[in-house]
């Protein structure tokens, strides 16, 4: 294709959420929080609001937002679980001494993996952001499309 290339960021308005978490958003967060544990509920307090200032956590999705929670708080914990004792152990078996991989590594990969898919649903990765942010505008142009 011939000629310049568009210069795409000279067009991009970021629509959702103001950047800057207000007193408000604080108070929706928490009145959204589900029970949970303690860990879990200290990555509730931390994250709730910004995702309420980027209209991302709304009430239907705080049962999906608060297994987000338990998940960082459960690989956090197994993480310093397998610094503290190490990923393998030596297990003495009738064919000799093995070195074994501790089952917490396991976990921590099925965790990672369950963690990778809440994390694009939420749109918390750049990539994945930048695709909710461009499918929003995509929508807002076509509903404006129509008042022509």
């Amino acid at each position: 294709m011939a000629g310049r290339k568009p210069d795409l960021n000279s067009n991009v308005h970021y629509l959702p959420g103001s950047g800057q978490v207000t007193s408000k958003q604080i108070a929706d967060a928490a009145e959204l929080k589900p029970v949970m544990l303690a860990s879990a509920g200290a990555v509730w307090d931390r994250l709730a609001p910004e995702m309420m200032s980027l209209n991302r956590l709304k009430p239907h999705f705080v049962d999906a937002f608060a297994e987000y929670c338990y998940l960082l708080a459960r690989i956090a914990e197994t993480r310093k679980f397998l610094i503290e004792n190490g990923e393998t152990y030596v297990a003495e078996t009738r064919n000799g001494r093995q070195i074994k991989s501790r089952p917490e590594v396991a976990q921590l990969n099925d965790d990672w993996r369950k963690l990778a898919r809440l994390t694009s649903c939420f749109g918390l990765t750049p990539s994945d952001e930048k695709s909710l942010v461009s499918s929003i505008q995509g929508n807002l142009v076509d509903e404006f499309a129509e008042f022509k």
